[in-house]
């Protein structure tokens, strides 16, 4: 058994200061644009994210397979992913690969307060090696593949009790007392890594009934960015600048909105629902004010529901979420979220191939166009459809997107079904006319297709006075044949 140095948080905070232990090659941080409703670099330039989750990346990897898994997903065009801190899926006292726990453990449950950390971080040497090493290898391996990292300092059951009821439970080791400490801490141990989100929830509720675990998250909150400034002040008066956080809710119930829309700390919206929820989700948070940006956080896995959840299911919930508002897209695989089992075969699975031709579209417009764009339905003439199945795993919905100016718009066909677009809500005289296909990335008009949508383009009178015009996507109507319409300006 590894010999460890056992230091109470006190002493942790003064000795480790975020020193970088490991290079990592630097990416520009992110902060929300002023409108309110994108993320974009510190430099103003846009970024969209495509996120993957790897929730137990941290401690069922070992180096070379994190090294692997972030090179494959690089190629696959994902620029994002999250993961927890620690493990967080049963009562058990997880070690992660290296047989390193997180915390000292006293009494069958961690504390909090007394992370297990070590001299030094060589991976060599088992004793220098710690837990926390090996989730800053994460962290750094993630930058230097061009990644940030939404890192969830704890799942939602050690902090906010039982998935159902919120009802109190042996899981929960951080209580409103060690709430801030904790944050502080982890704050402080990863206060240099910019490539660093932090979401907080984890598939909880913040209210259950009487159990109201707000204040508890508000803490974490506070400690996490006290940390990451260095300070050690628990008065609510943390500087929130410097970070970049949200929280995670739990499926079938109220989202982060509902709870922390106006706290200082929360700087955009996540959402965790089925299909049949997610767009009305989206909506809600996007008609708040002070506006923040909101996204699909967790959506429904591919392969989930014995396979009921397939590339299609993948596609329509990303894309109609984004065109109903959202800045990004959060891709779930129910092969890989655990990191165990035959995940690296999943990698390939046909969802998770496709999801990159979602960002390579919303990446295709100039900044000005990427940050003005705003949900328009009023676009659709006629059925905007809905989805169908207990969870909304089938959908023949019309989701609408355009610039502010009316310079270009893209409507999302679900299944291929013809549709009405008010072509007098666009911007005068003509707008190009494209269709994109969400399968392969590939583009078509007049019959053409082609891998851009520069060469060819077919002509469609707009502006004010201008009919409203039926748009027949290519193939047949069913499920599966999701295509995206694209109307651009022509001068």
């Amino acid at each position: 058994m590894k010999s460890r140095l056992l230091f109470s948080v006190f002493l942790i905070l003064a000795v480790l200061t975020g020193e970088g232990k490991s290079p990592a090659q630097p990416l520009n941080p992110l902060r929300v644009s002023s409108n309110g409703r994108f993320l974009i670099h510190s430099d103003g330039s846009p970024f969209f994210p495509l996120a993957d989750t790897a929730w137990a990346i941290a401690w069922n990897l070992d180096r070379d397979q994190v090294a692997n898994y972030l090179q494959h997903r690089k190629q696959q065009k994902f620029n994002m992913i999250a993961l927890v801190a620690i493990p967080s899926y049963d009562d058990k006292l997880m070690a992660n690969r290296n047989g390193d726990q997180p915390f000292e453990i006293e009494n069958g449950k961690y504390n909090p307060l007394k992370p297990v950390v070590t001299a030094g971080n060589d991976p060599a040497d088992a004793d220098q090696y710690d837990y926390w090493d090996h989730l800053e290898y994460v962290i750094d391996t993630a930058a230097s593949n061009g990644f940030f990292v939404v890192l969830l300092p704890s799942w939602g059951g050690h902090v906010a009790g039982s998935y159902g009821t919120g009802k109190d439970t042996s899981r929960i080791i951080i209580r409103q007392p060690q709430a801030y400490r904790y944050g502080h801490w982890i704050g402080n141990r990863f206060r240099k890594k910019k490539n660093v989100i932090w979401m907080l929830g984890g598939d909880r509720s913040a209210v259950y009934g009487e159990k109201n675990y707000c204040r508890v998250f508000d803490m974490l909150a506070e400690g996490i960015a006290d940390g990451v400034n260095g300070v050690d002040q628990p008065d609510g008066k943390a500087d929130f600048s410097t970070t970049l956080i949200s929280y995670h809710p739990q499926k079938w119930a109220p989202n982060s909105s509902r709870w922390f829309h106006h706290a200082d700390w929360l700087d955009f919206n996540s959402i965790q629902d089925t299909p049949r929820d997610q767009i009305a989700s989206i909506h809600f948070d996007y008609e708040l004010t002070p506006a923040k940006p909101t996204w699909l956080f967790e959506g429904g896995y591919e392969h989930r529901r014995n396979e009921l959840y397939r590339d299609w299911q993948i596609r329509f919930q990303s894309y109609q979420t984004v065109f109903a508002g959202g800045f990004g897209v959060t891709y779930g695989n129910m092969n890989i979220y655990h990191m165990s089992g035959p995940w690296e075969k999943s990698m390939d699975d046909p969802g998770s191939l496709q999801m990159r031709h979602l960002l390579e579209l919303m990446t295709s417009f100039s900044k000005e166009q990427f940050l003005s764009r705003v949900p328009d339905q009023s676009l659709i003439e006629g059925e905007q459809g809905t989805m169908q199945g207990a969870e909304g795993d089938r959908s023949d919905r019309i989701q609408a997107t355009r610039g502010a100016k009316g310079d270009f718009a893209m409507i999302y066909f679900a299944n291929g079904r013809p549709v009405k677009v008010r072509m007098a809500r666009l911007a005068a005289p003509a707008m190009n006319a494209y269709w994109f296909n969400p399968r392969n990335g590939k583009w078509r008009a007049g019959g053409n297709e082609s891998i851009s949508r520069k060469s060819f383009a077919k002509k469609i009178p707009s502006g004010p006075g201008t009919s409203s015009r039926l748009f027949t996507p290519p193939g047949q109507a069913g499920d599966g044949n999701d295509w995206v319409l694209l109307l651009e300006h022509q001068s």
